[in-house]
């Protein structure tokens, strides 16, 4: 409490307690006396309201700002260290792949539709051209389940073509203050 609401309240309990003591007394008060007793309490009631809503206000401040803090340290704590694509192993075709997502951060990244496939040529990696002359993905995010995990269907021929024999790797892209990519394990197409 503060000291203002205490002195406020003092003030009001005591106009209170002489006011019964006037009427005990039988003491005629004046209208006016009432009137400024009256004003009194109410200025009194009013700035010990406005005490306590200031109070509260800066309670719910302080509560926002310790959930914003503990967002921020968990978010700044995801990294892609704790993230693993691969590639299931049995779904690979020319036409399609099927990846399993493990995100064991506290906060996951959003796992949307977009993807891009890179082959390994004379041991380094390059990006392939899409077919399309504009490619347009979904604005979804997908949350991995209690497991972690998230399944998701690659449908590389309607993007790329079937793909012909080699060594390829799925790139996520991924954001985290800006985009970073996030590679999957490697697959060969034969």
């Amino acid at each position: 409490m503060s000291v203002g609401y205490i002195i406020v309240s003092l003030i009001i309990l005591f106009l209170i307690l002489f006011l019964i003591y006037s009427i005990k007394k039988n003491k005629v008060i004046k209208i006016r006396s009432i009137t400024i007793i009256t004003i009194i309490i109410i200025f009194g009631m009013f700035f010990s309201s406005l005490s306590l809503y200031e109070k509260s206000n800066q309670y719910k401040s302080q509560i926002s700002q310790n959930v914003l803090d503990k967002n921020n340290d968990e978010q700044s704590s995801r990294t892609i260290e704790n993230v693993k694509i691969e590639v299931l192993q049995n779904t690979i075709t020319s036409s399609n792949v099927s990846i399993r997502i493990t995100d064991n951060n506290k906060i996951y990244y959003g796992w949307g539709e977009a993807f891009r496939i890179q082959e390994k040529v004379n041991g380094e990696w390059k990006d392939l051209k899409y077919i399309l002359e504009e490619v347009v993905w979904i604005a979804i995010a997908y949350v991995p389940n209690e497991n972690n995990q998230l399944t998701q269907i690659l449908d590389l021929e309607h993007y790329y073509g079937k793909l012909n024999n080699g060594i390829y790797r799925i790139v996520k892209p991924v954001y985290d203050n800006g985009y970073i990519d996030i590679y999957s394990d490697e697959f060969e197409i034969k």
